[in-house]
């Protein structure tokens, strides 16, 4: 078992991605609003925040509350998981509570972030991520912990990259080895078709194709965000189009 140790985050680097934005993240793959004030309390008391963990690690147990993990001396540790999460698995599931986040995680090794937070004379740990398997989750403060910064446009953004999966509300691409995942949540216009959405398109979309999305907003994320979840970027909010540039297939916002 290997932990490595991030230490406290930089809070001016933290302010530079507002709770606004982390909200729009959220609506861009919900269709039910959510409100900062549905956030769980870790949203807020980052200058309570000691140090932040990576641990590859063991979970031995999963409750309605927490999950108890293996330490770097062996020790077993409970940490924290009320809340709310974002879920990453065959789709995303935004503003998800633990009770059902909690049907994700099993008994078997994962790759933890840990946050230890000191209140006074008392040390709590609380579990801010964790990818097991094909399933990654985070809690919206990890976001905005290490995201590097928020790239906005009123026109738009054309970034494109090699299609490298495809989720049932997403898609990855990749580009000089950095992943973005992208919102397909929504309704679209195909090009020579009708309204559609992209579970009725997406197998127009094959692994391989090269793709350009026309976008407004990109959250990029900090290095070490990146190599515990294997994502660089989050892309949402369309008023152009996801064109395949391998197949010809174009979707515009309805």
């Amino acid at each position: 078992m290997n932990a490595l140790r991030i230490g406290k985050p930089d809070l001016k680097l933290v302010a530079i991605v507002s709770a606004a934005v982390i909200v729009a993240i959220m609506l861009a793959t919900s269709s039910a609003y959510a409100s900062p004030a549905n956030f769980d309390i870790m949203a807020k008391p980052l200058e309570a925040v000691k140090s932040l963990d990576v641990l590859e690690t063991k979970i031995v147990s999963v409750d309605n509350s927490s999950i108890t993990v293996i330490g770097e001396d062996d020790e077993e540790i409970s940490l924290l998981a009320k809340g709310k999460w974002i879920i990453i698995s065959d789709e995303i599931i935004p503003k998800t509570g633990w009770v059902d986040a909690m049907r994700y995680v099993n008994e078997s090794e994962a790759v933890v972030v840990m946050a230890t937070i000191t209140r006074g004379n008392e040390t709590h740990y609380i579990c801010l991520g964790l990818k097991q398997g094909e399933v990654m989750m985070f809690r919206p403060i990890l976001l905005k912990v290490y995201a590097a910064g928020h790239r906005h446009t009123k026109t738009y953004m054309g970034p494109r990259g090699e299609l490298v999966e495809k989720g049932k509300n997403y898609m990855v691409l990749e580009n000089d080895g950095r992943r973005v995942i992208a919102s397909t949540r929504g309704k679209w216009i195909e090009a020579g078709g009708g309204e559609v959405t992209w579970s009725d398109v997406a197998d127009e979309f094959h692994v391989g194709d090269t793709v350009r999305l026309f976008c407004h907003n990109i959250l990029v994320m900090r290095k070490e965000f990146s190599d515990v979840f294997g994502i660089d970027a989050f892309i949402w909010g369309y008023s152009g189009a996801i064109i395949d540039l391998t197949s010809g297939t174009a979707l515009s916002r309805a």
